[in-house]
């Protein structure tokens, strides 16, 4: 039973909710922009080309998604997105170079959301993004061509230290609330991250409501049987939703939860010790 509450477990049944695709923004119509790649202004400098994968490389690949690993990820826990994402719109490999061998295969929904993934930098017709994946801080770059893109004024700073989490919109501040974070011996693991998807799991009566990270326990590899995947959630007593109470997981009053809700999937959210 301890292992269920810390922390988030994927189970077969999940009711997707709450968290917006992106193109959803603030209380008004929808503010987010959306283009197509193909659609940015050319350069004088031709693109890198893509190489062509054969099914039977990408079938031995490792996944990009809540239970994967991607061991040979480069590891970037500090550049920021600036709300920048990209859709992966269909299954395709990611890259540890632009134009290099394939490292993973990214697939298309993450828990039943559409995937989109933070954009940390441009090259040429690649986009550097952060992976849902282990460990904390992995990336892959993938072409630009062809994918949807879009930007976020919604982002989201847990602070540690001061057991705080806070969510803005466009630079301004939406609600700041005390937090759960993990135990000294299960810390909250810091670094840039983003939100990955937000379902209901009625199985979890702490919180049916479950908004997951693209972050991992740095301690744990799993929680409850699940892929130790941290996400933000409730919990029905104040005593135990602040302080060093969890396995890794953020625990937040309901108000948090009911403007989680609001943020499209891929929503920056830096986790700063």
């Amino acid at each position: 039973m301890a292992g269920v509450v810390a922390g988030f477990v994927v189970v077969a049944l999940v009711v997707f909710v709450g968290v917006k695709i992106f193109g959803g923004g603030d209380d008004k119509p929808p503010t987010a922009a959306t283009t197509s790649a193909s659609q940015a202004p050319t350069s004088s400098v031709p693109d890198i080309p893509v190489p062509d994968v054969p099914q039977s490389v990408l079938d031995k690949l490792p996944v990009a998604d809540t239970d994967g690993k991607v061991a040979k990820a480069p590891i970037d826990l500090k550049s920021a997105s600036g709300g920048n994402a990209i859709r992966v719109d269909k299954a395709m490999p990611g890259f540890a170079e632009p134009g290099k061998d394939p490292i993973t295969v990214i697939p298309k929904s993450q828990i039943g959301s559409t995937t989109w993934l933070p954009v940390l930098r441009t090259k040429r017709g690649w986009a550097q993004v952060r992976l849902p994946a282990r460990p904390n801080g992995a990336t892959a770059w993938i072409p630009e061509a062809g994918r949807d893109r879009a930007q976020t004024k919604w982002a989201v700073r847990v602070k540690l230290s001061k057991g705080t989490i806070t969510v803005t919109y466009d630079g301004r501040s939406r609600g700041t609330w005390d937090i759960g974070q993990g135990k000294d011996t299960t810390p909250t693991p810091a670094g840039e991250t983003f939100l990955l998807s937000g379902f209901v799991d009625p199985n979890q009566t702490f919180s049916p409501v479950i908004y997951a990270l693209g972050s991992h326990s740095d301690t744990l590899d799993s929680y409850g049987g699940g892929p130790g995947t941290v996400a933000v959630h409730g919990w029905p007593t104040k005593q135990g939703r602040e302080g060093k109470v969890s396995h890794g997981c953020i625990r937040v009053p309901d108000a948090a939860l009911k403007l989680f809700a609001k943020l499209p999937t891929g929503t920056p959210v830096d986790v700063v010790a």
